[in-house]
């Protein structure tokens, strides 16, 4: 794997999230699907972000029933630990067992390409859905317009336009490498 690349060729897929992509997947209407596609594991310290600091906001609800209902899992982090989500993610990554992290967040994202960590944005996870025929191109296109206030515009456009390839291609290049931006 190059540093911000992944091959799309798993079959079975376990990514751990931070609180940036969850709250990302959550506004899109995405999570509940990642979830059933893939195994999401949260940071003990990403539920305080989103749950336990979200108080009664309705995306910290939805997490919090996820949670309840084992859609998501819980990691509890390295001792009493009290770091960002973020570090905790790759500490969890590092001690093996998982495809990558799930991120948006620009500062931990170069962190993860000088680690040679393996990460997905929100937007490449929903181009997983669709590659994994979990989302229709057109679903697809409505979920990555609910993601566009919150993604950067390179990442919206990177995304659109290998919609747009999928659409006149078909399914695509089969094993085609998703470049992250």
């Amino acid at each position: 794997m190059t540093l911000c690349s992944l091959f799309i060729t798993f079959d079975y897929m376990k990514f751990i999230m931070d609180s940036d992509c969850l709250i990302k997947l959550t506004k899109a209407h995405l999570k509940e699907l990642a979830c059933s596609s893939f195994e999401i594991i949260l940071p003990e310290q990403v539920k305080r972000e989103v749950v336990d600091a979200g108080g009664d906001h309705p995306d910290a609800e939805v997490v919090r029933e996820n949670i309840n209902r084992n859609i998501l899992s819980v990691l509890p982090g390295p001792g009493k630990s009290r770091a960002k989500g973020e570090e905790e993610a790759l500490v969890l990554y590092r001690r093996g067992g998982f495809t990558g992290i799930c991120s948006d967040d620009r500062r931990f994202i170069r962190r993860l390409r000088v680690l040679d960590v393996p990460y997905v944005t929100p937007a490449v996870l929903m181009l997983l859905l669709v590659k994994n025929g979990r989302l229709s191109v057109s679903e697809a296109y409505a979920k990555l317009d609910a993601l566009n206030p919150f993604i950067s515009a390179d990442e919206y456009l990177v995304a659109k336009l290998k919609l747009q390839s999928i659409s006149v291609g078909g399914k695509g290049d089969e094993d085609q490498i998703i470049k992250t931006t």
